[in-house]
């Protein structure tokens, strides 16, 4: 029963922390970018690109990168917030309420300085849920075999 309102209250903390710095007017590039293009030329010059994607989008788009990040990690813990209440499919409702909470805090950047919606990022924030729960339904598979 504790488990239940562990993962509940974690979902809403970490909708907090979204809310959080939604709400700072000019947020800073926490990534460094010229590491992912590093990392990206090391996958090519490997013969790897396909696996350098991702490190050429966190280079050329950071800040749809972090989102998408950010909503990732939201997903994980919507799902198992889901899965604790027995929520018969926690991955679907897991994309909705994150997509929902998505559209409001595109919303309510519109308000702050320096900040506005878009709805690149709010596609972003949806990537990073349903690639959540992709991550979720493969590890389910694998612990099955």
């Amino acid at each position: 029963m504790a488990k239940k309102y562990l993962f509940v209250a974690a979902s809403f903390l970490y909708a907090a922390l979204i809310f959080y710095l939604s709400s700072i007017p000019s947020l800073a590039n926490p990534l460094n970018t010229p590491f992912f293009l590093y990392l990206h030329q090391k996958m090519i010059e490997l013969g790897l690109e396909f696996l350098g994607i991702p490190f050429y989008l966190a280079y050329r788009y950071p800040d749809k990168f972090a989102h998408m990040m950010l909503y990732l990690g939201f997903g994980l813990i919507l799902n198992l917030a889901m899965r604790s209440m027995a929520v018969r499919r926690p991955e679907i409702l897991s994309i909705l309420l994150g997509s929902v909470y998505g559209v409001t805090d595109e919303y309510h950047q519109s308000f702050v300085p320096y900040r506005s919606a878009s709805v690149t990022d709010l596609t972003a924030d949806i990537t990073g849920l349903v690639m959540s729960q992709i991550v979720l339904l493969l590890i389910v598979r694998l612990r099955r075999r």
